[in-house]
C-alpha cells in the first residue's frame, strides 16, 4: 500500500470501490430513513402522549444524523481501517463544537441532549464499524 500524507484516506482507497464502501453507503441511507422516521413519527408520538423517553426524542436528529454523516463520509473517502477512527472522531467532535457554539450563532439554541446524542451516535458508529469488520470480508469490486 502506498503511503499518503492525507489525514483521512490514501490514494489507493479513494480510487477503489470495494464492499466496505458499498456497505457504508447503504448504512448511511438506512440511518437517514431511520432518523427521519424518528423525527417525524417517534418524536411527535412521544410529545403528544407526554412520555418520558429520557431525551431520546429530543436528540434523535443528532444521534441518528451523526451516523448518517459518518457513514456517508466513509463512503465518499473509503478510508483505510486505521484512518476510519480519525473520520469518526473529527465529525463527532466537530458537531459537538458546533453545538457548543450555538448560543453565539444566529438563532442557535444550545442543548445538552444534542451533545449527548451526538456522542452516542459517534459511539454507535464505532460499534457498527467493528461489527462490519468482524463479519464482512472486504473485496475490491472496481479499481480506477
Amino acid at each position: 500500500m502506498a503511503k499518503s500524507n492525507n489525514f483521512f484516506t490514501d490514494k489507493n482507497s479513494i480510487k477503489t470501490v470495494d464492499l466496505f464502501r458499498i456497505i457504508y453507503l447503504i448504512i448511511a441511507v438506512f440511518a437517514f430513513f431511520i432518523t427521519e422516521a424518528g423525527r417525524n413519527i417517534y418524536r411527535p408520538f412521544i410529545y403528544e402522549n407526554g412520555i418520558n423517553d429520557f431525551g431520546i426524542a429530543d436528540s434523535i436528529g443528532n444521534s441518528g444524523g451523526i451516523v448518517v454523516q459518518i457513514f456517508f463520509m466513509l463512503a465518499i473517502l473509503n478510508s483505510p481501517k486505521k484512518k476510519v477512527f480519525r473520520v469518526i472522531g473529527f465529525i463527532t467532535i466537530g458537531y459537538i463544537i458546533y453545538e457548543i457554539l450555538q448560543p453565539y450563532l444566529p438563532r442557535g439554541v444550545f442543548d445538552w441532549k444534542d451533545i449527548y446524542g451526538t456522542f452516542i451516535g459517534g459511539v454507535i458508529s464505532i460499534i457498527i464499524f467493528f461489527i462490519i469488520n468482524k463479519i464482512v470480508k472486504n473485496k475490491v469490486i472496481y479499481k480506477l
